[in-house]
């Protein structure tokens, strides 16, 4: 069977070990790789509308470098492999799209959130209102609503190590939305103040990075950083509500400039609240347990640990199906 006979087949999901492609992906990622051999390699990441996966070019290496841009889409000849029990594909040939090429589709490399994004900002809009009663703070969350919906609840978490994908950012800071909740309580902490923190602390990547046609830092990250951007979102929309307390002003401002906890990690300041400390907490803890669960459902080592993980300084055990029982 080839995969050119049937047009589904040539889908990122759909693709099965052991045969041929001829078809167009869309390259996200590339990387020069040094092989045991000294030699070299490429190792990319390709990507359609139904998911993603790794591929690897071993020769024409300068040449198809030189071709590679993140963000384009190629016409990839090869075959598809499995390496420690993950697919992958192995890349005789790559050409860039020809034009007014009639298989080619633009759509079917528009990415796709794996969740309804529509109803996970609703639910979280809803749920902070519902515990909100400040009205400057009820009014601040239907101007973000107004201004940043549609960015925000499409937008990557981050770049690259945690929730990097349509719609993390989303999903982390409504899973921070539901840790803040149980300890604001818990602590009898400023639960209001609290949530307010996570709904601004990383609202700045939704203009710190680009995520189409690829991943990268604008010009605005890159000199500034998302804590700063998001910091000059919130007061430009407090500017906009009479009365807006000049004290809850500043104790936000700390919130988002001191979420990342220590400055030597990009804060201006250090958390000097019980909020702020919570909120820097929650946010480390929801990255964490995200990053883990992703290296080990990504694991392709074949034994009990992950590869060595340097946003953690560790290796992650990988529990087997059997020793759950």
């Amino acid at each position: 069977m080839n995969l050119l006979d049937n047009t589904k087949d040539r889908y990122i999901k759909d693709l099965k070990a052991g045969l041929k492609v001829e078809w167009y992906y869309k390259c996200v990622e590339v990387s020069k790789k040094t092989k045991r051999d000294g030699g070299l390699y490429l190792a990319l990441e390709l990507m359609d509308k139904t998911g993603r996966i790794p591929a690897k070019i071993w020769d024409n290496v300068e040449s198809c470098l030189k071709l590679l841009r993140e963000g384009k889409v190629y016409k990839i000849t090869g075959y598809v492999n499995e390496f420690m029990k993950k697919k992958e594909i192995k890349i005789d040939s790559i050409n860039p799209v020809s034009p007014g090429a009639k298989d080619y589709n633009e759509a079917d490399f528009i990415e796709q959130a794996s969740f309804d994004t529509e109803a996970l900002f609703k639910q979280m809009i809803d749920t902070m209102k519902a515990n909100i009663k400040n009205d400057h703070l009820v009014r601040l969350i239907d101007l973000f609503t107004q201004g940043y919906e549609e960015k925000f609840k499409t937008h990557y978490g981050a770049q690259k190590i945690h929730h990097a994908y349509l719609g993390g950012l989303l999903k982390h800071t409504s899973s921070m939305m539901e840790l803040a909740l149980f300890i604001g309580r818990h602590y009898a902490l400023d639960t209001e103040l609290l949530l307010i923190g996570v709904l601004f602390h990383d609202l700045g990547k939704a203009f710190e990075f680009t995520i189409s046609p690829s991943v990268n830092l604008t010009v605005e990250g890159g000199l500034l950083g998302h804590l700063v951007i998001g910091n000059r979102i919130f007061l430009e929309l407090s500017d906009r509500i009479d009365g807006f307390p000049e004290d809850l002003r500043v104790k936000i401002q700390h919130l988002v400039i001191s979420h990342h906890g220590e400055k030597e990690f990009g804060s201006p300041e250090v958390p000097k609240t019980a909020e702020a400390l919570a909120l820097h907490v929650i946010d480390l803890l929801d990255s964490r347990i995200n990053i883990m669960k992703e290296a080990v459902r990504d694991a392709e080592t074949g034994g009990p640990f992950t590869d060595y993980l340097y946003p953690l300084g560790r290796r992650l055990y990988i529990e087997k199906n059997d020793e759950k029982k």
